[in-house]
C-alpha cells in the first residue's frame, strides 16, 4: 500500500476510535437486539421473535453475520444477547463491542478499496478511492449514527473487482451474498444480471454443437455460483423448522414480511432528498394557496402518508417508474458489457432506486454516491457530477446528528475532506475549454454549491444559536420546527435530480 493508502488508514482509524462516546441512535440498539435474537433463540424463530420493536429485517446472512458478531459479546458482557434483559442496554461495554464491530468489519471494504487500487491506471483514481473509506457520509452514518454499510459497500465493491478483473463467477457468488445480506441492493441487481449474460453467459450467439455445449457448461456454472448463497440462507431455516411446532412455510412466511413491509409510508419522517420531496414540497404550496393546512405529510409511520391536493402515490407507480429507468439503463451494458457500462448501470440504478423508490431512507444516498467514486476520474463532467452529487449526499445526511456535541465535529470533517478530494481532483482532471451554455451551466451549479454551504450555515449554526439565545422565541421556534428539515430535503432534492438527470445524459450519450 502506498503511502498516502496508510496515511488515510491510520488517520481515518484514529477519527473512528475518537468518536466512540459520541451520540448513537436507535439502530445501535437494532443491532444488538438482533444480536440477543441470533444468540439466544433458534433459528426458526429468528424472524418471528417479537420480544423487542426492533426485530430482525434483514436478510438471512446478515442474521448469521449478527450470530457471528454475538459470540465474542457473551464472553465480553452476556446482557447484550439476552433477548429480555439487554432491551435498551446501554453500559460502556455494550457501546464499546458495537463500535467496535463496525470499525473491524468495515476492513472488507478497506480489502476491497486495496485490490481497486492495485487496478488503477488513470490519474485520480487511486485518489477517489481512498476517498471512499473516509467519506464524510460513512463516518456519520456508521461510526456516529450506526449502521454497518462499510461492510456491505466492501462487499459490492469486491464484486466490482471481480467483474473488472475478468472473474464472473466470483462477481455473481459476492452479489448474491450481498443480497442475503442487504435486500435493498436488489435496485442494482438488473446491472449485474445482464452484465453476466452478455460479458458471460453469451458474449457471443452459439453457432455450433460445440458452443452450444460450452454456453450450457457456463450456464450451469453461472447459475450455480448465483443460486449457491440463496440455498446456504434459507436451507438451515427450512431444517431447523422440520418436525417442530413452527412449519418451514411459516418460518419463511414470517422472513419474506419482515423483509419487504409494503405497508409503510411513501416517505421517512425525514423527507429523503429526492423527487417525491419535491412532490411533497408541491403539495404543500398547493395547500398553502388554498388556505389549507396538514399536520404532517409523512412521519414515516403505517398509512400515515397523506398529501392534501396531488395524487396519493402507490407502491406500484414507484416500481413502474424505477424499473421504466432501469430498462433504458441496461441498453449500454447489453450492447457493450464492460466495467466502465457495468459501473455506470451500477450507479444509476441506486440513484434511480433513491430518486424514486417506496420509503427511501436518507441514508440510502451511499448507495447512490460511493459507486460513482469509481468513476469521477474519467472525464471533468463525471468529476463535476460528483462533485455536485457528494456534496448534496453529505449536507443531506446531516440532520441524522441533530446534538449539538457532533455539530463542530461534523461540519469540519466534511470540510477538510471535501476541500482535500476537489484540490486534489482538480490538479488532475482538467477542465476543458467551455461553450458559452456550459460556462452558464458551470456558473450555476457553482451558484448552488455556495447556496448548499449557506443553507448548512443556516440550519446547524445560525438556527440553534438563536433557539440558545433568544428563549422567548421558543413557541415561534417549535412551530416552525420543520422548517430547517424541508428546507435541507428539498434544497438537496433539487441538486440530487439534476445530478441523477446530468449523469444519465452522460452515460447514454457514451
Amino acid at each position: 500500500m502506498e503511502v498516502a493508502g496508510r496515511t488515510a488508514l491510520v488517520l481515518g482509524t484514529v477519527v473512528k476510535l475518537l468518536l466512540w462516546p459520541a451520540y448513537h441512535s436507535t439502530d445501535m440498539e437494532v443491532h444488538r437486539n438482533w444480536l440477543a435474537i441470533t444468540y439466544s433463540l433458534p433459528l426458526r424463530e429468528w424472524y418471528i421473535d417479537a420480544t423487542s420493536p426492533w426485530t430482525l429485517d434483514y436478510p438471512p446472512f446478515f442474521a448469521y453475520f449478527s450470530w457471528v458478531l454475538a459470540q465474542p459479546a457473551a464472553w465480553l458482557d452476556p446482557v447484550i444477547v439476552d433477548v429480555k434483559r439487554g432491551l435498551e442496554y446501554a453500559a460502556w461495554s455494550c457501546k464499546a463491542y458495537m463500535r467496535f464491530t463496525v470499525l473491524a468489519t468495515e476492513s472488507v471494504l478497506g480489502v476491497a478499496l486495496y485490490l481497486l487500487v492495485g487496478q488503477a491506471t488513470e490519474p485520480g483514481q487511486q485518489l477517489m478511492l481512498y476517498s471512499v473509506l473516509l467519506h464524510p457520509g460513512l463516518l456519520m452514518v456508521d461510526h456516529i449514527h450506526f449502521q454497518y454499510n462499510g461492510f456491505l459497500f466492501g462487499v459490492l465493491f469486491l464484486a466490482l473487482w471481480a467483474a473488472q478483473t475478468q472473474r464472473p463467477l466470483l462477481c455473481a457468488w459476492l452479489f448474491a451474498s450481498l443480497l442475503q445480506y442487504k435486500h435493498l441492493f436488489i435496485y442494482i441487481a438488473p446491472a449485474f444480471t445482464i452484465y453476466l449474460l452478455r460479458a458471460y453467459l453469451f458474449p457471443t450467439l452459439p453457432t455450433s454443437p460445440a458452443a452450444l455445449s460450452a454456453a450450457l457448461d457456463r450456464t450451469i456454472k453461472l447459475g450455480t455460483a448465483t443460486l449457491t448463497p440463496f440455498a446456504l440462507s434459507l436451507l438451515p431455516f427450512v431444517w431447523d423448522a422440520l418436525g417442530t411446532s413452527i412449519s418451514p412455510s411459516q418460518v419463511l412466511t414470517a422472513m419474506w414480511a419482515r423483509l419487504f413491509p409494503f405497508d409503510r409510508g411513501l416517505m421517512h419522517a425525514y423527507w429523503a432528498p429526492n423527487v417525491w420531496a419535491l412532490y411533497a414540497a408541491f403539495d404543500r404550496v398547493l395547500l398553502r394557496w388554498q388556505g389549507r393546512v396538514l399536520a404532517s405529510t409523512s412521519r414515516g409511520m403505517v398509512g400515515d402518508t397523506v398529501f392534501g391536493v396531488l395524487p396519493t402515490v402507490p407502491p406500484l407507480t414507484c416500481f413502474a417508474l424505477a424499473l421504466s429507468c432501469i430498462l433504458v439503463y441496461l441498453g449500454p451494458v447489453w450492447r457493450t458489457p464492460n466495467f466502465t457500462t457495468l459501473l455506470g448501470c451500477v450507479t444509476l440504478c441506486a440513484m434511480t432506486s433513491f430518486a424514486v423508490g417506496w420509503h427511501v431512507h436518507e441514508k440510502a444516498i451511499l448507495m447512490a454516491v460511493l459507486p460513482l467514486s469509481l468513476l469521477a476520474h474519467r472525464s471533468y463532467a463525471y468529476w463535476r457530477t460528483y462533485q455536485l452529487l457528494t456534496a448534496v449526499s453529505i449536507v443531506s445526511l446531516f440532520p441524522l446528528l441533530f446534538t449539538h456535541f457532533e455539530t463542530p465535529i461534523k461540519l469540519i470533517y466534511a470540510a477538510v475532506w471535501y476541500v482535500i478530494v476537489v484540490r486534489g481532483m482538480s490538479r488532475r482532471v482538467l477542465r476543458p475549454m467551455p461553450s458559452n451554455l456550459g460556462e452558464i451551466v458551470h456558473f450555476a451549479e457553482s451558484a448552488y454549491l455556495r447556496g448548499l454551504v449557506g443553507l448548512v450555515v443556516l440550519t446547524n449554526i445560525v438556527v440553534p444559536l438563536w433557539q440558545g439565545l433568544a428563549p422567548s422565541t421558543l413557541s415561534l421556534a417549535h412551530r416552525y420546527a420543520f422548517l430547517p428539515l424541508m428546507l435541507t430535503s428539498v434544497y438537496c432534492a433539487l441538486g440530487f435530480v439534476y445530478g441523477w438527470l446530468r449523469l444519465s445524459m452522460l452515460y447514454l450519450q457514451e
